[in-house]
């Protein structure tokens, strides 16, 4: 609500009116008869200036519009036609319907989703839920999720059978090495076909099968060692090739894939050791050509440098300055602990050195605290807006504490997913943050600062829902903790309602997973469906129901909670025991070194103590926190601390199982991780992916001389963009399928691959080889599996042909809010007032005068 005047400048007519009273005060005139003229003439004034009042208003409206996004790009080919054309048609005289196409041979669907959205929109999507550029189609759904915005679909029977193949691989692979590969067939329907599937190397056969394929994808692996430099090709095909299998396979350029391949000489690393027959040397001369050495006096020409237990003693300053100056130059380090490096021994370890500001730890025992995934839920439903009877909101108090949930020493170092919930739940974070950066902290205090109320409920079941699906997908091995912060308004809305009892299912069940549950109650005596008909806070009542009592907090308005997380039950004592030997979880499992590794089953036997520093990442760490894989950054370079020993530990090793067998994949990812860069000391390096005929292909480009190079794709010049210090891209489409070269000089395409036989396996800095296959649409085929659950997830509706028309008209009935001013203008009431007083006084001052 607001008031004021049209008119202003009329109010200074009451300047000479003060005056006038003013005057007439001074003489013996009738102050009655004088007061009431200047009221008559003060509320005339008034109504010149027409006084208002504005109340702003949001009425509800009720309405049906129904806008079909028609998926008509190449992929649809395989579906029953005509689909959006009948829906829109038979809808038409029913509710208004307007058709959107998008059509050609990528398929953008999350951004018409992200288009066509809104809360008067009632969004169809008729598509195969395909998606191959533009925004992320989970993300559009996630968007109109959080929003409101309402989105439902139906998907067409798929009619026409089709196969693809795809290869899945290293672009650049080193010459010696066993290369695996992950070749997949995908069809369009569950139907069973029958095809022969041919791989070949440089035109040589290494593989032949006959399959017969009921399932809607088949994965087959394959490995090869390339035993000579230079380009080469990986090419799979499915046979026959290029007429219809038995006349069911529809699309004929998506039966073979290309892939190029450029061979590099063995990485040369700098293997600075007293033990040249540990388990770690054997990794490294399976993959790496190995330089043992003593010191670090020849790093020139080397991609990566491996320290293996040295003493603090033996690195001189100059030898750490030399370091630093080849790892910020795009150079890589991994340093290996054991019983003479990082806190041993005692009386000299890395600690305040100058070799430890290179590392991405220091050398104190790490202060562990944390170890889970926690994610935060914050109410913001409506009635948190209520006042908190302090001068704020029951949402300040909400936020407030969340903040300070942040800054609890106990979640130092976990990874926390902050989502709110009101009738829907949203992710903030949109994944688990690490909160043992504090850059990290600031930033998630600054986002959940900017959270406003959302949703006209609080449903507290969605929310547990979305923080389960989200716990899930992290580490099982991790701690899983659901902190709620809310005003306790989840009891049921009337005698039928079933809210509070669903709540307590779904919380009952996540108790039962071994998540654990603290609910945060900020206590406000205006908030309703808090206490229930016999006087008990339905939170506490619902934290007693699933036995987690203990982790009920009811604060009051401007107080702020304490969530402990350290206290042991009585049969926890031992914990720390039981995994004295070292137990491992894989901390983050997103990073390149760890990704789909869920577990290291095997314990070790000792560890060096040591603390990642802020920015770092801590990748692998004991069950007890204790850091064992650790990397950052440096410059252009990359450094790992690797802080327990190389599996030989001078006859008492404290990690065999982690250098043999699968558990020795995390070591060499690490190694692969720090000497990523392995042609830095060429004068140019090029990093070529799988391109798609006539989309366009991203080429990284990196130089050791000043200014742009001049490369050409093919015959034709390639544009390039600088993007950082000696970093240049540039994106090229090419036209036809086969393989391409990326050259200092004109060179021609070769559709067919067909090298001169002297090409193959010879090193070529002057070109590279770059295959192009069909348009990501023909390779992924039929229904997408994955777009049902992704609508489900979040909120949308599926349709049959069946069943559409009997619902949609009443499931698009959307109900809109519309902001509208209303102002009230008071001028012809104050002029009925001045009327009637000066009217009244009149006839009482005549009446009075004829009187006497």
């Amino acid at each position: 609500m607001s008031s004021g005047f049209l008119y202003k400048s009329e109010l200074l007519l009451l300047l000479p009116l003060a005056g006038f009273l003013l005057f007439g005060l001074g003489k013996k005139a009738s102050k009655k008869h004088l007061f009431f003229h200047v009221l008559v003439a003060f509320l005339l004034i008034l109504a010149l200036a027409a006084p208002y009042s504005a109340e702003i208003t949001s009425p509800e409206t009720n309405q049906s519009r129904i806008t079909v996004i028609s998926d008509e790009t190449t992929s649809m080919e395989l579906l029953q036609k005509g689909v959006p054309q009948n829906i829109s048609e038979k809808l038409s005289n029913r509710v208004p319907v307007t058709v959107t196409t998008i059509s050609g041979s990528h398929t953008s669907l999350g951004d018409a989703i992200m288009q066509q959205a809104s809360p008067e929109n009632y969004v169809l999507i008729i598509s195969d839920g395909q998606s191959n550029s533009g925004t992320p189609i989970e993300d559009a759904l996630s968007y109109c999720y959080g929003n409101g915005f309402p989105v439902a679909a139906l998907i067409p029977n798929t009619l026409k059978e089709d196969l693809s193949v795809e290869i899945e691989g290293g672009n650049e692979l080193v010459i010696g090495n066993e290369a695996p590969f992950e070749l997949y067939v995908r069809k369009s329907t569950e139907n069973e076909m029958r095809y022969e599937l041919r791989v070949t190397v440089d035109h040589k056969q290494v593989m032949e099968k006959k399959i017969i394929q009921t399932g809607r994808i088949e994965s087959f692996n394959f490995s090869h060692t390339f035993d000579t430099l230079g380009p080469h090709t990986v090419k799979a095909t499915l046979h026959p090739a290029n007429i219809n299998v038995k006349g069911l396979d529809y699309f004929e350029n998506n039966n073979q894939y290309m892939k190029s391949v450029y061979v590099t000489p063995k990485p040369k690393v700098l293997f600075v050791t007293e033990e040249r027959d540990s388990p770690l040397a054997s990794i490294l001369n399976e993959v790496y050509e190995v330089h043992p050495a003593r010191s670090f006096s020849s790093l020139n020409g080397m991609d990566a440098v491996v320290i293996d237990n040295q003493a603090a003693s033996t690195i001189s300053n100059s030898e750490v300055e030399a370091l630093r100056k080849y790892i910020i130059n795009g150079g890589g380090m991994v340093v290996v602990g054991g019983d003479t490096s990082f806190d041993y021994p005692a009386e000299r370890t890395y600690q305040n050195t100058q070799f430890e500001t290179l590392l991405p730890v220091t050398s104190s025992s790490s202060n562990w605290r944390g170890g889970r995934n926690i994610v935060l839920m914050l109410d913001v439903s409506p009635s948190t807006l209520q006042s908190n009877r302090i001068g704020g909101r029951v949402l300040d108090d909400i936020l407030s504490n969340a903040v300070v949930l942040l800054e609890n020493d106990h979640l130092k170092d976990a990874r926390v997913d902050v989502i709110t919930f009101g009738s829907k739940g949203k992710d903030v974070t949109n994944g688990f943050v690490d909160m043992s950066k504090e850059s990290n902290r600031l930033w998630l205090e600054g986002e959940i600062r900017k959270i406003t109320p959302s949703g006209d409920s609080t449903s507290l079941e969605r929310g547990m829902l979305a923080a389960r699906n989200l716990l899930r997908g992290q580490n099982s091995s991790a701690d899983a903790e659901i902190i709620i912060v809310s005003d306790g308004g989840i009891g049921n809305r009337n005698e039928g309602d079933k809210t509070f009892e669903q709540a307590i299912s779904c919380a009952d069940s996540l108790h039962e997973e071994g998540i654990g549950i603290h609910f945060v109650h900020i206590h406000s005596p205006s908030t309703e469906r808090q206490v229930t008909p016999n006087g008990k806070y339905y939170a506490d009542l619902m934290m007693n129901r699933i036995g987690l009592s203990k982790n009920y907090n009811k604060i009051e308005p401007g107080q702020r909670v304490n969530v402990s997380f350290s206290e042991k039950s009585e049969d926890s004592e031992d914990i720390e025991d039981n995994f004295s030997s070292g137990a491992l979880i894989v901390y983050d499992p997103r990073h390149f070194i760890t990704r789909e590794i869920s577990e290291i089953p095997h314990d070790l036997l000792g560890y060096n103590e040591v603390s990642p520093k802020p920015e770092a990442n801590r990748l692998v760490a004991t069950r007890l926190g204790k850091p064992v894989i650790t990397v950052w950054r440096l410059g252009l370079g990359r450094v790992a601390a690797v802080t327990t020993d190389n599996g030989y530990g001078q006859g008492v090793p404290w990690a065999p199982s982690l250098y043999t067998g699968n558990d020795s994949l995390v070591i060499t990812r690490t190694l692969n991780w720090a000497v990523a860069d392995t042609e830095m000391f060429e004068s140019m390096q090029l990093k070529v992916p799988d391109l798609k005929v006539n989309q366009p292909g991203r080429i990284l480009i990196t130089t050791r001389e000043e200014g742009a190079p001049e490369l050409y794709f093919d015959k034709k010049p390639m544009e390039i963009t600088p993007i950082g210090n000696r970093m240049y891209e540039s994106y090229v489409t090419p036209v036809t399928f086969g393989l391409h070269k990326i050259s200092e000089k004109p060179a021609g395409v070769n559709e067919t691959e067909e090298f001169m036989p002297e090409s193959f396996g010879v090193e070529n800095v002057s070109w590279r080889p770059a295959s192009a296959n069909c348009p990501d649409e023909y390779t992924h085929i039929g229904e997408n599996p994955l777009f049902r659950t992704a609508l489900l997830e979040n909120g949308g509706k599926i349709y049959t042909t069946a069943d559409i028309y009997s619902r949609i008209t009443t499931d698009s009935v959307t109900h809109a809010e519309k902001q509208a001013v209303t102002k009230v203008i008071y001028t012809k009431y104050i002029l009925v007032l001045a009327f009637l007083i000066y009217l009244i006084y009149t006839l009482y001052h005549t009446y009075n005068t004829r009187m006497k």
